[in-house]
């Protein structure tokens, strides 16, 4: 018989289903952890489904009136995007509008290109 070493690490323990989380007398998604060994916090797995995240990812946390909020980064831009689409007025397309005024500074600095070449070539000719 082959004897195994218990594994020893951070184990994720204890942790309660998705199920039990919605216990009538629970908050949804309420939990309660402990804070390991250099302020690490296992986020538990159901948590870590819902929120859309797996081991390796990286994620935003923020303190809000004394809560630690978690966010996925999807999260994080999606957010953004919300907020900076109400900057942008219905029926403008910023995309155009840049490829736009690229085009026109673009342009300018063409025709400028070609003026300083022909001054250059008058010049050249002049002098010869």
């Amino acid at each position: 018989m082959i004897k195994r070493a218990k594994q020893s690490g951070f184990e994720e323990g204890g942790q309660s289903s998705y199920e039990a989380a919605f216990a009538p007398w629970k908050k949804p998604m309420l939990d309660r952890v402990k804070l390991g060994e250099g302020g690490r916090l296992v986020i538990p797995a159901a948590m870590r489904e819902a929120l859309g995240i797996k081991p390796g990812d990286d994620i935003a946390l923020e303190v809000v009136d004394g809560e630690l909020r978690v966010k996925s980064y999807r999260a994080v831009i999606a957010e953004l995007q919300t907020e900076f689409g109400k900057l942008v007025p219905a029926g403008i397309d910023v995309v155009d509008d840049f490829l736009r005024d690229r085009r026109e500074e673009q342009k300018q600095a063409d025709e400028r290109l070609d003026r300083l070449h022909e001054e250059g070539m008058r010049l050249k000719e002049s002098s010869e």
